[in-house]
């Protein structure tokens, strides 16, 4: 018996690891726990250090917490080893869906991709490295001689790094000097990051950076959902990685997606392309977003 709920809150901490669609509702019921329950070990998580998220309903865990970060470590490829690693996956089918799915699979893991068509020199090899370091033990660096294009210049940057973002080739970090979140290009470090030994000290003014499927990025999050056909079904798992268990069966031919984004860009051009098979449910900002596309395609169409 007690091993028995022992496995049920371990596979509440697995669903709740990146969860950007399950409600306590549906964690009861995928778990066999009563939501009292839940409530609790959400709690219990949050005071075990967990960096414990609740966004529109649905809770999550961050990729960024340290006791997932010391998990993920002991398996974990450094810098060179992803280089090595983007060389065999970039050598292989670039229509091959499998590849694609890998990257994204190693993205969820290590909370950045694979960077697919960028060679990855010595340098931003070891400068991964030394951020994904600092996160892992929430630590401050210098950006050593960082180029901004805005004031064309270039300046060593204490920051607070916490997230690798679009896709890797970024970094989210508190600007201490500044005293505001922002986001780096790791190309643009002209040297070597230097890992400090102080600890972060504005840990509770990092501001959550997302990424949706589709690709698009930003601190705040919008839930959307989908009644779609097989046709878009199959074409979201394998263009954009979305894995079959996202998904609720409706009837013999029609499936749920219910998802986080932080545009309606990304979903709305995914929409609009396979307009046929696909109905908006219950997000009536998302379907305003697009009424006002659509006039616009209509008044050019018109000229």
């Amino acid at each position: 018996m007690e091993l028995e709920k022992f496995e049920r809150q371990l596979r509440l901490l697995e669903m709740l690891v990146g969860n950007t669609y399950l409600t306590v509702q549906q964690l009861c019921e995928r778990t066999g726990l009563t939501r009292r329950s839940i409530y609790r070990y959400l709690d219990f998580f949050k005071t075990a250090g967990f960096d414990l998220v609740k966004n529109d309903g649905v809770y999550s865990i961050e990729l960024s917490s340290p006791f997932v970060s010391r998990i993920s470590d002991k398996v974990r490829f450094t810098g060179t080893e992803l280089e090595v690693l983007r060389r065999l996956l970039n050598q292989a089918d670039k229509g091959n869906s499998a590849v694609q799915n890998l990257k994204m699979k190693l993205g969820s893991v290590y909370g950045m991709q694979l960077l697919s068509d960028v060679k990855m020199d010595k340098l931003l090899a070891s400068n991964i490295d030394a951020l994904y370091d600092a996160i892992n033990r929430r630590r401050k660096v210098v950006l050593h001689d960082y180029y901004s294009p805005h004031g064309n210049t270039v300046a060593d940057r204490l920051v607070e790094p916490f997230k690798f973002v679009h896709n890797g080739s970024d970094v989210r970090c508190f600007d201490i000097k500044a005293q505001q979140c922002k986001t780096f290009k790791l190309a643009r470090i002209q040297h070597n990051v230097e890992v400090l030994d102080e600890k972060w000290e504005f840990a509770n003014r990092h501001i959550t950076y997302y990424t949706d499927v589709f690709g698009f990025s930003g601190e705040k999050q919008y839930r959307v959902k989908l009644r779609m056909g097989r046709l878009s079904m199959r074409v979201l798992m394998e263009e954009y990685g979305v894995e079959e268990h996202q998904f609720v069966i409706m009837d013999d031919s029609h499936w749920l997606f219910s998802t986080l984004v932080c545009s309606y860009q990304g979903v709305g051009r995914f929409v609009m392309g396979l307009i046929q098979d696909i109905d908006i449910v219950d997000s009536p900002n998302f379907k305003e977003f697009l009424r006002k596309d659509l006039n616009i395609l209509t008044e050019k169409l018109m000229d």
